[in-house]
């Protein structure tokens, strides 16, 4: 007869979830970025930055009790930016163990580094994969000399390029950005694409420009300078990316990431399935259980705070049952598998004529948008909003195009 023990089995160990740690650090300021960043900083900032987050992670561990008990053992970690191949190879390694690494983790956990090619060299690489880095998020954004000089960016397309191979040479899964730009051709694109699946890129991040109020891009267009690209053709040019990007072997899985098979970022999935993530860093985002929250974006004032013992956070929303029900609606949406459609509100006339306009598809009890569809997300969402709320209402008479067609979560976890 075997014994039981009178403390009673182990405790279930439930699915746990992610960390976020964010780098604010950057060489030079992209045009169009928006995100927590300074291009103004030295060795000593740095450090105290990277010190600072590890004091927030020992204020947030004693306040957090998924992280407490150690039954939700953390699945994923993703380091973005800024960016995070700036820090001294060492630098980088502390942040990593004094936060991810002091956590129960999962036995086959994914960990994403992200990095901009002009920064990342064999010594990184080495020092990253060493520290339990398998994943590498390049910035490459475009290997067109003309758009990157559009966008602020400091490498040119042949160090983006060495940059791939050292990536795919170093790690097992790579992940590159692309930006649908002012200057952007179909052609060139898919040239781009098939180089990129070449070079070994298993993951390919695609996002439409953004135009953010504070940065010289925005400022560029609103003077005349830059034309602000039509509707019609940044439509065109999204949907030709994604028939060429599924041509080359990538499945769209989510708003703005494709993948080849066993390439998907286990991270990004976990913030659509409302999985707790832990956010650390200026301007880093969190959730667990029912409460959100985001950290204060400046530096300064956020290595105060965490210095003087205190959390950093800007704000803290906890959801009530409105709120939870709208983020059932909406963040499958942003999925390829679609939100069920008992999580929807039923109109069978919205249902079907959103259907009918090629906005989305219906099938096995789910709704899923087609790519015309996320192309539209903000108007989508704002609809099933207005039927949870009230009931009947005015539907709109066109779907407007939603230029920014990115899931936001470059602050609380970036994208790729």
């Amino acid at each position: 007869m075997t014994a039981v023990s009178a403390q009673g089995p182990p405790p279930r160990r439930r699915p746990g979830g992610g960390v976020y740690l964010h780098v604010p650090f950057c060489a030079s300021l992209c045009s169009y970025c928006h995100f927590p960043r300074t291009d103004r900083h030295d060795a000593a900032s740095r450090r105290r930055v990277v010190e600072a987050v590890l004091a927030e992670f020992a204020l947030r561990r004693d306040a957090c009790a998924t992280l407490r008990d150690g039954r939700r053992p953390a699945l994923t970690c993703y380091v973005g930016g800024g960016t995070p191949s700036v820090l001294e190879p060492d630098l980088f390694v502390r942040l990593l163990q004094g936060t991810w690494g002091r956590l129960a983790r999962s036995p086959r956990p994914e960990v994403t580094a992200e990095a901009n090619p002009e920064s990342f060299d064999e010594g990184r690489a080495d020092a990253w994969r060493e520290a339990g880095v398998g994943r590498v998020s390049l910035g490459v954004q475009s290997l067109d000399a003309d758009v990157l000089r559009l966008l602020g960016r400091r490498c040119d397309p042949d160090r983006a390029r060495a940059a791939l191979r050292l990536a795919a040479a170093r790690f097992p899964r790579v992940s590159a950005d692309w930006i649908l730009a002012p200057g952007c051709r179909r052609e060139r694109l898919a040239r781009e694409f098939a180089e990129a699946r070449e070079l070994g890129v298993g993951h390919v991040s695609f996002y439409i420009l953004e135009l953010h109020a504070g940065t010289p891009l925005a400022a560029d267009v609103a003077a005349g300078r830059l034309p602000r690209p039509r509707d019609a053709e940044v439509e065109s040019l999204y949907l030709g990316a994604c028939e060429d990007l599924e041509r080359l072997g990538y499945r769209q899985y989510e708003i703005s990431n494709f993948c080849l098979p066993g390439q998907r970022s286990r991270h990004n999935a976990a913030y659509w399935r409302r999985t707790p993530y832990l956010g650390l860093g200026p301007g880093a985002h969190g959730f667990a259980g029912n409460r959100r929250y985001a950290n204060v974006a400046d530096l300064t004032r956020y290595v105060a705070e965490v210095e003087a013992g205190r959390l950093p956070e800007a704000r803290a929303d906890r959801l009530g049952p409105a709120a939870r029900r709208l983020e059932r609606m909406f963040l499958p949406l942003r999925t390829a598998a679609g939100a069920p459609l008992r999580d929807l509100p039923a109109n069978d006339a919205v249902l079907a004529r959103g259907e009918a306009e090629g906005l989305w598809r219906r099938a096995r009890g789910r709704l899923a948008l087609t790519p015309r569809g996320r192309l539209r997300i903000d108007d989508v969402e704002s609809l099933f909003a207005g039927l949870a709320r009230s009931g009947p209402v005015d539907t709109p008479k066109s779907f407007g195009l939603t230029c920014g067609a990115v899931p936001g979560t470059g602050a609380t976890g970036a994208a790729g």
